[in-house]
Parts: C-alpha cells; structure tokens; sequence
C-alpha cells in the first residue's frame, strides 16, 4: 500500500534534554496532531456515502488505534461497516465495486475474501491514509471503545503507551505476523492493572452491572463507561517510573506457562484452559459458549498468550512465533537492564538507548521444514475458475479429514509485486500419525474404503493406540503463484521435538503429491486422467525410493519459492542415479519434490 504507512526513523529524531523534553519531542514527531485525526474523519464520512447507495442505512464504525489516542503518523485507518440484516452475502465484492466507482477518493483498493475476518484495503485520497474496511463483526469497534476509556483515563497512560508502541514499531516487534498492536496495548492494559501498578481495573470488575451488558457473537462487550465511577489510584509514579516498570514486568513475566488476561486483571495458568470445569466462575460465558460449540476454544499452547477480554475465545498473540516470543523476550530484557543502569541518572539516555540499541541476539538454529510443489499441470487443469479454493480444500481434507490435523488460519496476504498469495495457518501434532505400516496393513484388502476414509481410519486407530504424546506445534503455508498457476505447501515447527517433526515432515512429502493428485481428480479435465496416472506412477516410484534427509533448516518464514530445475534423484541397491521415468520433459519438472 502506500507509502505513508513507513515509521519515524528514530535516528532522525533530535533526542536531546531530559527525559520529559525527550519524551515530548517523539510524541511531537510521532503522533497524529489533533487536526489530522479529526481530517481522518471525512474517510469515514467517505466510505459511509459511497456504500448507502448499496446499502442504504449502513454505518461505518471507525475502530483501532486512530480512534483510542495511540494513533502514529504510520497508522492505519480501521472501519467496520454495519449493513442491514437482510444485506445477503458478497458485501465485500460490492463494497469493492462501489468504491472503484469512485477513484478520486479511492485508489489501490485490494480484497482479501478468505482472511479470518475478510476486509478490503485501500488508500484514502484526500486524507493520505491507508484503511482497512470489514464487514464481519463490530467486535473491533467494541474492544476499540474499552482501550480509549481505560488509557485516557490517566494523562500519563497515552504518552507511555504511545512510546512503547513505538518502540515495538522500531525493532519489527509488532505487526502482521508479530505482536499486532492490538496484542501490545493489551499486554500495557494488563500491566497498569497489577499491584503494585494498580492504576486499572481488571474487565470483569468494569462489567459487573449487567445493565451495562452489550452482547456481539456470544461476548459481553459492554462495560461501565464512567471514569468518575472508577477505583481511586493512589499510585503517583512519573511516566519514565511507568515505562521502566513495563519492561521490568515482562522481562520476568512467564510467557511460557501463564496467560495474561486483562479480564480478570491476572496471569493465569496455561493449564487451567485445558479442561473447562477448572477455569474459575468468571469464565462461566466462555465455559458455555466452548460447551455450546458456539465457539474453538482459545489456542492457549502458543509461546505467548494474551486472551482477548471480550472475544475470550482468541489469544490475540497466537500469530507470535517461538522465535519471535525469543526476540522479543531479548528486548525487553534489554529494555528493562537499561532502565535499571539509567534510574540514577534520571533516566537521560534511557530512551536513546533502547530506541536506537539493540540487544546481542544469538540465533538458535533454524527449526526443520517441509515443502512440496503441487503439479502446475494438474492444477492448470482444474475445471473451477476458482482454482485456489479448490486446492485449500483438497489440503484441507488431507490435513482435517485424514490426519486429523485442525488448522486455525493466522495470516493472509498478497505481495502485489509479484502476485503471489500466502496463506499461513497454525496446527498441533500429538501422536506420531505417520507410523501407519502396521495399521495400513490391516485395511490392505478393504477394497470398498476409498483414499479419504482408509486414511482417516489408520490415522485414528493411531492415536487411539499411541501412548506417546507430542506437543508439535507447526505452520503451514501455502503460496499460489498466477502464470502459470501453482501452489507450494510448506511445514515448519514452530515449537516442540525436532527429531519428531522431521519423521513427520519427511512422511508428509512422501504422501502430499499422490494424496493431493487422487484428491483432486474429480476436479479436473477428463483428459487429464492418463496424465494422471502417469503422475502418480512416478510418485509411487519416489515414494519408495525417499532419501531419508529431506528436512531442512530455514530462518526465512517467508521464502517458499520453488526450485523446481533440481533433477530428481533416487537411490537403488547400486548407487545414486536419476531417476528414469516414461515422461516428457514438462511432466517431469512437476515432480520435483522441493524441500528446500
């Protein structure tokens, strides 16, 4: 997107005086002023007009940061759009077509359909501003309204939260991927809320009169809006006291076992989520709506874990890597080490320092990974236009339905220089799901069980049988690539036993190609069938000849490009040689299994 959204270098900021006039001068050259908050607005009025003529009666809610105070000059705008009841679906092809029709307010408008909450982007014209508009819940706008009521009830709470936003923003802490910025201001909330802080109230406390309840998707998302009505603080720390304190608290926090929980004010242990009659009453919503289905229980096995305090269902931080949760952990050390160096000299170089500083990080080596380059020629061939949806589920029925495996999606995105489109997604493998000789052997003659229901069997039979527990947790990416269209699924641990997730990964490019290719033949061109076969044959031949060294390690979370000009090659009883099957040159350059 635009240009606009590129942060302060804190190196062009003149950092001289005291800690006060320091501070002062980054909010200075940060924040939004008053008069360009206040212009955003018209975006909002923008967006409003143009989509009542699609749906007359909608309102765009602004939410995010630009609304709580905490808003940067490199800040986003954030909108939800409320459509009538009866608005049917599409909302975001039409909203897409409506503002289109309206290129001097809107340009470098992009949709991203299939994300969690699905949104379109664009650039705001006559504001300079980059937004994001939804449709799906005004649960941002709620969390957004309990953000701005608890910081701007202290005037020392914005100016320190400002700073440590900035500060995330400096290093690549925080954003898509990262620690959202939403995760950081909950994680500030949390800590003005512990004794001896104790400058907050927990959210549970602010929702005590049920006659302030306001209920979106099952959640209680309102709460008691009068600040006068507030707990007396006694506390009277500076706001460099307050900074300093934040660093020192999550230096020491215990990310791997407790979660920080801004609804009732504090940590909690992981465990307790692992069976819901433990959890303690004020969790009852939650306790039911899991028990309702209504809602996945909370992903609470991830390196760090901030629970959202409305949508108690969704760890905010879940997108946060083992190896990012280490960095990060670095640099609040770091932060914390260089508050306590400077509190004797009034903490002069105390944001110098940790804004234009870094700490030694020593890269632990990279965790194993798996790609396999799904045949371009089998997917050219897909009769849907929609090809991509149809290669999601086919690997979604390998993952879900055969293995087992559930997957909550963390990340979509499109890189709109080359056009390839990533998805990310999260799982858990708990049992060792690729030891399958033993059972495969017991469904050998079962004739009348096809692919997907042989498979799901063994696979169950597995981890009813397996007493070993694993707690793997892994990411899955899949990028599409247009002209000519293909797809590379890839899987990396992300935290647990290595030696495992190699035995995994290395079964995993054993089987994706031939279960992708059966999978997917109803979806493609009759003609396709012989070429198939022809396929899955030298799948059948690579499969039996696997090198056993297929892992790989890899520190680039993004680099899935395929090297598909490797010659494949396989062992016999006489040695290494290529790999000689009845295809022509194309078909054999889709068969490359790429792990690297």
């Amino acid at each position: 997107m635009h240009a606009k959204g590129i942060i302060v270098d804190p190196f062009q900021i003149n950092l001289s005086g005291d800690f006060h006039q320091q501070l002062d001068t980054i909010l200075a050259t940060i924040r939004l002023t008053q008069e360009e908050a206040t212009a955003i607005s018209s975006l909002y009025a923008d967006v409003e007009r143009v989509l009542q003529a699609v749906w007359p009666g909608c309102v765009a809610m602004p939410f995010g940061s630009i609304t709580t105070g905490l808003g940067i000059k490199s800040s986003d705008a954030d909108c939800f759009v409320l459509v009538p009841p009866a608005s049917g679906p599409g909302c975001i092809g039409k909203a897409k077509r409506a503002l289109q029709a309206y290129p001097q307010l809107f340009t470098e408008i992009l949709t991203i359909p299939r994300a969690n909450t699905p949104l379109i982007k664009f650039f705001h014209v006559p504001t300079d501003t980059n937004c994001d508009l939804s449709f799906k819940t005004p649960l941002g706008h709620q969390n957004s309204k309990l953000i701005a009521f608890l910081l701007q009830s202290d005037p020392r709470l914005i100016p320190m939260a400002v700073a440590i936003k900035y500060w995330a923003k400096v290093h690549g802490l925080s954003g898509t991927g990262k620690l959202t910025n939403y995760a950081l201001t909950m994680m500030i909330i949390f800590y003005l809320q512990q004794p001896p802080v104790s400058i907050l109230p927990s959210v549970e406390w602010l929702q005590r009169d049920r006659a302030n309840d306001v209920i979106v998707d099952f959640w209680n998302t309102g709460f008691m809006a009068h600040r006068s009505l507030l707990p007396q603080s006694t506390n009277s720390l500076s706001i460099s006291e307050l900074l300093g304190g934040f660093f020192e608290y999550y230096s020491m926090f215990n990310f791997e076992e407790m979660i920080i929980c801004p609804f009732i004010g504090f940590p909690l242990r992981k465990d307790l989520f692992k069976d819901l009659l433990q959890l303690p009453p004020p969790f009852e919503r939650y306790k039911q709506n899991v028990a309702r289905n209504l809602v996945m229980p909370m992903r609470f096995l991830t390196p760090m874990c901030v629970q959202d305090p409305f949508e108690q269902s969704h760890n905010v931080a879940s997108a946060v890597s083992s190896r990012m949760a280490s960095e990060i952990k670095d640099f609040l050390r770091f932060a914390a080490n260089t508050y306590e160096k400077e509190k004797p000299n009034k903490c002069q170089n105390f944001l110098g320092t940790i804004l234009l500083q870094k700490p030694k990080i020593v890269r632990a080596k990279a965790h194993p990974e798996f790609r396999v380059n799904l045949f371009p020629r089998m997917i050219a061939n897909i009769i849907n236009p929609d090809w991509k949806t149809v290669v999601r589920e086919v690997i979604f029925i390998i993952f879900e339905k055969m293995l087992k495996l559930t997957l909550g999606k963390v990340e979509e995105k499109l890189n709109t220089e080359s056009k390839k489109e990533k998805e990310k997604y999260l799982g858990i493998v708990t049992k060792s799901i690729w030891k399958r000789k033993q059972s495969s052997r017991k469904y050998e003659m079962c004739a009348n069980l096809e692919l997907q229901e042989k498979q799901a069997k063994i696979t169950e039979e597995i981890i009813k049988s397996e007493k070993i527990t694993y707690n793997m947790q892994f990411q899955m990416t899949v990028t599409y690539a247009h002209n000519p269209k293909r797809a590379v699924v890839a899987i990396k641990l992300s935290e647990g036993e290595v030696d495992a997730f190699k035995d995994f990964g290395k079964f995993f490019i054993s089987v994706m190609q031939g279960w992708f290719m059966a999978l997917l033949r109803p979806y493609t061109r009759p003609s396709e069938i012989d070429m198939a076969a022809k396929i899955a044959e030298t799948i059948k031949y690579l499969d039996s000849n696997l090198d056993v060294n297929n892992g790989v390690d890899s520190d680039d979370d993004d680099d899935v490009e395929e090297k598909s000009d490797k010659k494949v090659k396989v062992q016999n009883d006489k040695g290494t040689k290529a790999a000689e099957i009845q295809l022509d040159e194309s078909d054999a350059k889709e068969v490359v299994l790429d792990t690297h």
